[in-house]
Formats: structure tokens, C-alpha cells, sequence
């Protein structure tokens, strides 16, 4: 990510997550389409998710703040009803692979719809909680740039899939 851009950058991480499209087969190539990541079936309340954003930055008192940033209407409303859901940061990066099934480097349980710093703005909309540890947002053993976040409702079906990138 080199070269001067106009955009500007607010520190900390980001990944865009691609909701899975039960309508392409495993066998396509991730070149034909970020959905095609993943083989599980979805349900049809994530058949309809558009990509959003998941942030990650420190804040003073040493924790780590996770903030969705979703643009679609319908994909804040369809996050927004699920009450357990498992943010999986894991160990590698390879989106070219089904459902990942090493243990992930972390996890974490957050309940979408019990958020109370709800942020809604014309165009979108925010979901914000804080993390139970000090995640590393830079490139070492431990660190999250360039792993694969997904996230999961309870039952185990995939509502996304990105990597992790600085912002």
C-alpha cells in the first residue's frame, strides 16, 4: 500500500468483510469473487448482507475498540438481531481455503444487538464494543495485519470473511 492517496487514514486497522454467497460452488476460483471463500450454507437472513467494515483501535485505558461501519440498511438490521456472534481472528491469512479449522489466534463472543454506543448517520451506521484484551494491531507473531477475520453467528454459520489491513 504504497504511493500517495487522498484518503484519510484513522490509525488502528480495518477489514471489509465479505458476507459468503451460498450460490458459489467451493471449486471457483477467489479471483471470481471474494464469496466464493467459503463452502458452508448460508441462511437466508445472511443471503441478503452487503460488505462492511470492522475497525480495530486502542483506546487510552490499554483495550482495544472493534467498531462495525456498515452502509447498507438491511445488513445493520440483520447484524444488529444477532445476540451471540464470534469475532475469529486467525492464525493465517489464506482466504482461498474453506472454513478454517485450526483454533483461531483470538476469539471473542459479542452480542450485536445489545450495543449502546449505536452511532447512525445518513449513510451509515456504527456498532461499537470493547475487546476483553489489548489486541496487537501491527505485523508480528501475535499481530492481526494481514490475518483472516470471520465472523460467526451462535449456530456456526458464517456472517463474513476479510483480512485485516492498516487503515
Amino acid at each position: 500500500m504504497c504511493g500517495d492517496t487522498n484518503r484519510p487514514t484513522f490509525g488502528g486497522t480495518i477489514a471489509v468483510l465479505f458476507p459468503q454467497d451460498s450460490s458459489v460452488s467451493p471449486e471457483k476460483s477467489l479471483s471470481s469473487s471474494p464469496a466464493s471463500v467459503l463452502s458452508q450454507s448460508t441462511s437466508s437472513s445472511t443471503s441478503s448482507l452487503s460488505a462492511y467494515s470492522l475497525f480495530f483501535r486502542d483506546t487510552n485505558d490499554h483495550k482495544t475498540k472493534a467498531t462495525f461501519r456498515i452502509d447498507d440498511p438491511e445488513t445493520y438490521q440483520t447484524l444488529r438481531s444477532y445476540e451471540d456472534v464470534d469475532i475469529r481472528i486467525e492464525k493465517y491469512g489464506d482466504l482461498s481455503t474453506s472454513v478454517p479449522v485450526t483454533a483461531p489466534l483470538h476469539q471473542f463472543r459479542v452480542n450485536l444487538s445489545q450495543d449502546k454506543s449505536l452511532k447512525s448517520f445518513s449513510h451509515e451506521a456504527e456498532i461499537q464494543f470493547e475487546l476483553p484484551e489489548r489486541l496487537d494491531l501491527g505485523v508480528s507473531e501475535k499481530g492481526i495485519v494481514g490475518r483472516q477475520v470471520t465472523l460467526r453467528e451462535a449456530e456456526g454459520a458464517v456472517l463474513g470473511v476479510g483480512i485485516v489491513g492498516f487503515n
